[in-house]
């Protein structure tokens, strides 16, 4: 077909060879980009859930170890104990008392015998014992449970709060009174991640 001056028209509805392979690689960086976007912020929202679901394991731990503390006793024989230790250079505090369980779980207590309770971390773990017969003279496997409440522990620290001259320490020595309140606080280390730290407060003596 010709113009009106008698020239050819030129097609110009195509594409070249160079201007789709331009198009397609500036279609492949856009689709890289919206993949690792997708891939960054889904690898989020599962690291975020995770997390949440690791606090709130070891928040339900520690409302359990602070319903059993606040139900503690003392004798003069085994006295209510806050020892202040570290390891590895982090706190690994030692805590010792009187309870009426066995097991740290929300279930009724099946037994109403008195047993020896000693909280306390042993390297990344969170550790309970429980001495069940208080007349033996030495623990053996039949009187001394362990159980493993927590891993990836970089810290077990304790504060008591002392009524009487309203201050908080370090650490609670054998006497003859218990504190009025404690705050736990439980530090983890995971690979990759920044530590955190979770807090439970326990008042002792008001349920």
């Amino acid at each position: 077909m010709s113009s009106p001056d008698g020239s050819l028209f030129k097609s110009e509805a195509g594409f070249t060879l160079v201007e789709v392979l331009v198009a397609m690689a500036l279609l492949g960086m856009i689709g890289a980009m919206v993949f690792g976007s997708l891939v960054m912020t889904t690898n989020a929202v599962d690291a975020g859930r995770e997390h949440a679901a690791k606090e709130q394991a070891i928040r339900r731990i520690l409302r359990l170890m602070a319903e059993e503390i606040s139900l503690s006793k003392r004798t003069t024989i085994y006295p209510w104990v806050g020892t202040n230790a570290t390891q590895d250079g982090q706190p690994a505090d030692i805590l010792a008392f009187l309870a009426m369980s066995q097991e740290l779980s929300t279930s009724a207590v099946k037994e109403s015998e008195t047993v020896r309770v000693v909280y306390t971390r042993e390297r990344d773990r969170l550790i309970r014992f429980v001495r069940r017969n208080l007349y033996t003279l030495t623990d053996t496997n039949e009187t001394l449970d362990q159980m493993e409440l927590a891993d990836r522990v970089q810290a077990f620290n304790i504060r008591y709060y002392d009524d009487q001259n309203r201050i908080w320490i370090d650490e609670w020595p054998a006497v003859s009174k218990i504190p009025k309140a404690l705050l736990i606080e439980v530090t983890f280390q995971y690979p990759d991640a920044a530590p955190w730290t979770v807090r439970e407060w326990v008042a002792i003596g008001t349920s």
